[in-house]
């Protein structure tokens, strides 16, 4: 019989363990988005609203990371505030409620931050769960959260025959200098603002963009008028699974004012030039499916097809005080 125990998380030497579980777990569902150990200790370095050795609980089977759980708070962009809960249980260790009681654990953590907050807007408690990740989806739907938003995860299965790159006039593509880059990051969170779920501009950092092991500043295809950023598509390579590199593409931003002028297109098929020349062979995105500009036809188009698909999981948060 296994022997599992909880602990609070000790420090980076943690990491590697709790990443090669999270590993499995994307492994055995197929995804898209694979475990970077460096940038995972970025991240952890990074964290808005989260300490990690009262916000993070690691839980062990038979002596070896299988899993972990991190409660974190952000207030969003549309003006509400999520109590957010990230559970990873890797597949072996399913079927003995460790996702439930981990999830039990950081509601109850969140209900403490929250003590600390005004009752000013309304909040929810928020998790994310992938397709065939049954253990989270029935600890999460037996606590009473519902799926409200859904994302997919796209392939490129080679960089063949790409798009041509078509800019409208008065538009140039150019590679950003490292004195425009807080320009350039100012575009994203500001095309970003109005997006379902995105974080308020204070939690969201220029240096930890810049500073991400994954980022390469010869891959960040912008789009000029002027001197003025109009579109944005950033990207890195990782390792695939068969051997080649893999391009990923992260955050098309298109600035408001320059919207519905084929910038997004346009960007695509540069950032896909760039990442053929850097050495991939195939790429990948993430999108979310609700997305009001479209962007799931958009990246159809530009010859992407989704891989897996995952939800959001949300339920009303009621503030501590009704509980008291």
């Amino acid at each position: 019989m296994s022997c599992i125990t909880y602990r609070p998380y000790r420090g980076p030497e943690e990491l590697a363990g709790m990443a090669a579980a999270e590993a499995r777990l994307r492994a055995q569902l197929g995804l898209m988005r694979g475990i970077n150990l460096a940038a995972m200790e970025h991240q952890f370095a990074h964290l808005v609203n989260c300490e990690p050795p009262t916000d993070c609980l690691v839980v062990e089977r038979d002596g070896a990371a299988a899993g972990y759980t991190q409660a974190e708070w952000h207030d969003l962009a549309d003006g509400d505030r999520i109590y957010e809960i990230k559970t990873v249980v890797e597949p072996a260790a399913w079927d003995l409620g460790i996702a439930d009681a981990l999830l039990a654990w950081g509601e109850a953590r969140l209900e403490v931050i929250a003590r600390t907050h005004p009752r000013d807007r309304r909040c929810w408690y928020a998790a994310y769960a992938y397709d065939g990740d049954e253990e989270s989806v029935a600890a999460l739907t037996g606590r009473g959260y519902e799926a409200v938003r859904w994302d997919a995860e796209m392939l490129r299965p080679d960089l063949a025959n790409l798009p041509a790159v078509q800019l409208p006039g008065g538009y140039t593509f150019r590679t950003p200098e490292e004195h425009e880059l807080p320009g350039v990051f100012e575009l994203m969170v500001a095309a970003f603002a109005e997006h379902w779920g995105e974080y308020d501009a204070g939690d969201q950092r220029f240096d930890d963009w810049v500073s991400d092991p994954r980022f390469r500043g010869d891959l960040v295809a912008v789009a000029w008028q002027g001197d003025t950023p109009a579109v944005c598509l950033t990207g890195f390579l990782e390792p695939a699974p068969d051997g080649t590199v893999r391009g990923c593409l992260e955050s098309l931003a298109t600035h408001p004012g320059h919207r519905r002028r084929g910038l997004g297109r346009a960007a695509m098929a540069e950032s896909l030039r760039l990442l053929h020349k850097a050495g991939a062979t195939s790429a990948w995105l993430g999108v979310d499916t609700d997305n009001p500009n479209m962007a799931l036809g958009l990246y159809e188009a530009c010859g992407f097809r989704v891989v897996t698909r995952n939800a959001t999981y949300r339920k009303p948060f009621e503030h501590w005080e009704n509980h008291r």
